[in-house]
């Protein structure tokens, strides 16, 4: 019996049938592998503008194929991805450092080519005809470059401000000697248009664009007296008597003013009040000089000697008037009383006007309504 059934078992499987269906079998497992093979392999194509790169992967990881091909630099950047049912092209560009250096602080950028001005825009600047650029903003770059860029803005703006009044010094045989009045003044106002030079963001100077009078300065008037009182008998008789003490009195007894009574240009004050006679001149003074003398305003700097500028103080050229030299200024009509002064400043007038001075005012048109003028000036130190 068992005889029997291993004949039976053995003819069929020797049998052609049998055979034709495990080949059948096998064919369709093979199919199906290639099939499932098929469908995973990935082609990725890289080019770099010189070269391109074709690589088929199973999986396509993008940053992992690159990172295996024989680039000629480790240094790039992807710049296009394009994905087709089983195909990936990639666009590489190769890229460098490069150093934009603003003032104090230096950026570094990886760039793939352009110009300066490309750079600086990548940077976050935004560069005009205004700013400074080494190299040039149209320098092409094909390599490791360092630049440096200086932002250059002009900005406008505007303010009002006072225009102050001066008090004009007259002399009137109106009114008896030793007596005088004053008419009050009053400020004006103005418009100033300005504009400012930023470097880097730091304003390095302002220059007035316009003035603009909103209402004029109305200037007050002190009148001194020089009538002289007429003397009866007994008055000449008592005046004979004293007549030699009053040779011999003292400066202050001759004084008619000092400068604390008179309203100068000048903000400076004198150690002591400056002892004037009745035409307005310092009784002590230890040289005078007659000068071409202009105006000027603030510039945005300090003077020559690091003082910040102010009315009283002036420039001059330090061969003929020292830098610290004291002394007293004014018109020889009394018109402009600048008073007390300092030599602290100098310029460029003074090739031309080398004994010339240029004096300090607080607004632009003071300086405009001064003009050109010659001054008496008392040395006092």
């Amino acid at each position: 019996m068992i005889e029997k059934i291993k004949y039976r078992l053995l003819h069929f499987i020797t049998s052609r049938q049998t055979r034709v269906g495990g080949i059948a079998v096998l064919t369709a497992a093979t199919i199906a592998m290639v099939t499932l093979l098929g469908s995973s392999v990935k082609t990725v194509t890289v080019s770099d503008g010189e070269k391109t790169y074709t690589v088929h992967v199973i999986n396509a990881n993008v940053a992992k194929v690159i990172a295996n091909l024989p680039l000629k630099s480790d240094r790039y950047q992807i710049m296009q991805t394009s994905v087709k049912t089983n195909a990936t092209s990639v666009k590489i560009a190769y890229s460098y450092p490069v150093y934009v250096t603003n003032g104090k602080n230096t950026t570094v950028l990886e760039f793939t080519g352009g110009t300066v001005c490309d750079a600086l825009q990548a940077a976050g600047f935004t560069p005009d005809e205004h700013d400074l650029a080494e190299p040039s903003l149209d320098t092409v770059i094909e390599e490791t470059v360092y630049i440096d860029y200086t932002d250059i803005d002009y900005v406008t703006g505007s303010y009002t401000e006072d225009i102050p009044y001066s008090t004009k010094t007259v002399y009137s045989d109106q009114l008896a000697e030793g007596s005088s009045n004053l008419s009050e003044g009053c400020n004006g106002r103005q418009k100033v248009n300005y504009t400012e030079k930023l470097v880097n963001g730091v304003t390095v100077e302002t220059t007035v664009d316009s003035v603009t009078v909103l209402q004029k300065a109305v200037n007050a008037v002190k009148t001194i007296g020089t009538k002289k009182a007429v003397k009866t008998t007994a008055a000449k008789a008592a005046s004979a008597t004293t007549k030699t003490k009053a040779d011999n009195s003292s400066a202050q007894d001759k004084a008619a003013m000092t400068s604390d009574e008179i309203n100068c240009i000048s903000t400076l004050n004198p150690s002591s009040p400056i002892e004037l006679d009745k035409n307005g001149v310092p009784l002590h003074y230890s040289s005078k000089m007659t000068a071409r003398a202009t105006a000027y305003t603030y510039t945005g700097h300090n003077c020559a000697t690091g003082v910040a500028p102010q009315p009283g103080y002036i420039a001059v050229n330090p061969r003929v008037i020292p830098y610290g030299t004291k002394m007293y200024i004014k018109t020889a009509d009394n018109r402009y009383i600048y008073g007390y002064a300092v030599a602290a400043d100098t310029g460029g007038f003074i090739r031309k006007h080398p004994t010339g001075v240029d004096l300090f005012m607080a607004t632009r048109s003071a300086c405009t309504s001064f003009g050109v003028r010659n001054v008496e000036i008392y040395i006092l130190e």
